[in-house]
């Protein structure tokens, strides 16, 4: 049975970075670890209590020994989320890829990636990962929370751009 690390805050931090205003669902977890890597748990539980570069360190270690497919890719998503904590746009986008690489069946990895679209001002293709992501888990809170927020945040930015040009 795979363990779930909750990981909040991702989208949280992406949000706040672009500046907007996200009400964490603590109630979804945000990636998923089986327990045949210690590393890769041990990374997954560090993120989850805020030890960011303790979790980058542990997750690195467990993507070093064997680990099956589907664990390599919730540990790339972790390391995903782990940069993009650090709003380390461009790392944490790399590991979100070669997770979806792996597995493209993760919907937590597209809404990790959203995030990070987000915080790149990269407003549609954050929504078309949150569209991918409810594509595998139509029911997800987290995605349907992330898509409305997302969509919310691109008409207000476009509502600032637009008042920003009409100014004298």
């Amino acid at each position: 049975m795979r363990r779930a690390a909750l990981i909040t805050a991702l989208f949280f931090a992406a949000l706040v970075a672009a500046g907007a205003v996200y009400a964490v669902d603590p109630g979804q977890s945000a990636t998923t670890i089986g327990p045949t890597n210690p590393a890769l748990a041990d990374g997954a539980t560090a993120l989850d209590a805020g030890r960011i570069e303790d979790g980058i360190r542990l997750t690195l270690d467990g993507l070093r020994a064997p680990a099956d497919p589907i664990d390599k890719a919730a540990g790339y998503s972790n390391l995903c989320a782990g940069y993009a904590m650090l709003k380390q746009w461009d790392e944490a986008l790399v590991h979100c890829n070669t997770s979806l690489a792996l597995n493209k069946n993760n919907w937590r990895t597209f809404n990790n990636r959203a995030a990070i679209y987000v915080a790149k001002g990269q407003y549609e293709l954050a929504l078309a990962d949150l569209r991918a992501g409810l594509d595998i888990a139509p029911n997800s809170r987290t995605l349907l929370e992330s898509l409305r927020i997302v969509q919310q945040n691109k008409r207000l930015y476009g509502a600032r751009s637009r008042s920003s040009v009409r100014s004298p």
